[in-house]
């Protein structure tokens, strides 16, 4: 890239710091967001079914694994499934979005669009994929004989919720990934960690007292909650539940966007 274009770039990353700019590209976003929903999808004969194979596979496989030792947990495939749909969301994202800026490379170098819009866009695109595998939901639930509650205002929280913590995250993890390739694979191994820490296949009661007072620090353990209680035991949580969801969401949200614009304004030594 060329000096005249690298301040020209530079000059319009700028002006990113507005957030209200930011919105004036929503109908860009928008754009994006379906283009990644059809560019995973092309050329594939089940389209979108094959977003639902990777909880479903994983429902079925550790209830054959696991489906003796928990016994004290109703109705166990569905206890997971909807696990590894928040999780499946949200690690998928996160992996997706630090490779959105290089696959954004040509049209940065081009003309300036807010970086953010990029991994904004895959976010975006999973939840909507998440959205629709819950529509596998009812399956599930009268295959298990299942008779769970279901509270879509607490879902919506849920979803939103998750979203703006991925949406943090994954903004962090392309910045990040950008100036060094690393982070992706330092990411990946955290991620499997972290799926072990999460009680997605196992109870929290299961764990014993002193780490979970360690767990309760790992903040997709109350994503967790607050989607199990939508969508598997139909009880609200504690308010002081939704008050740390609404808090680590909002502030990983607001940490993600102010690292993201902070290192964009060198985007274009590496794209």
């Amino acid at each position: 890239m060329d000096a005249g274009v690298g301040a020209s770039y530079v000059g319009g990353v700028s002006e990113l710091g507005d957030v209200r700019r930011f919105f004036r590209y929503l109908a860009c976003l928008r754009i994006l967001t379906l283009r990644a929903l059809k560019v995973r999808y092309r050329r594939s004969v089940l389209g979108f079914l094959w977003s639902l194979l990777y909880p479903l596979s994983a429902m079925v496989v550790l209830t054959v694994v696991f489906s003796h030792v928990f016994t004290d947990i109703p109705h166990y495939p569905l206890y997971v499934v909807v696990g590894f749909m928040a999780w499946g969301f949200f690690s998928l994202s996160c992996l997706q979005a630090m490779d959105g800026l290089y696959s954004a490379a040509p049209i940065m170098r081009k003309v300036y669009v807010p970086g953010a819009l990029f991994p904004v866009s895959i976010v975006g695109a999973n939840l909507a994929n998440l959205v629709l595998s819950l529509l596998v939901l009812p399956l599930i639930i009268g295959a298990v004989g299942a008779s769970p509650g279901f509270n879509p205002a607490l879902l919506l929280f849920a979803l939103v919720s998750v979203a703006a913590f991925t949406t943090g995250v994954s903004l962090m993890l392309a910045a990040a990934n950008l100036f060094f390739n690393d982070v992706r694979y330092f990411f990946e191994s955290i991620l499997l960690v972290w799926f072990y820490a999460t009680p997605i296949v196992y109870p929290q009661e299961a764990v014993p007292e002193r780490a979970a007072l360690i767990m309760n620090l790992n903040p997709f353990v109350w994503f967790l909650d607050v989607f199990r209680a939508a969508l598997y035991s139909g009880q609200t949580p504690a308010v002081s539940t939704l008050i740390v969801v609404c808090a680590v969401a909002v502030s990983t949200l607001v940490v993600g966007w102010k690292t993201f614009v902070a290192l964009e304004r060198r985007f274009y030594l590496y794209l």
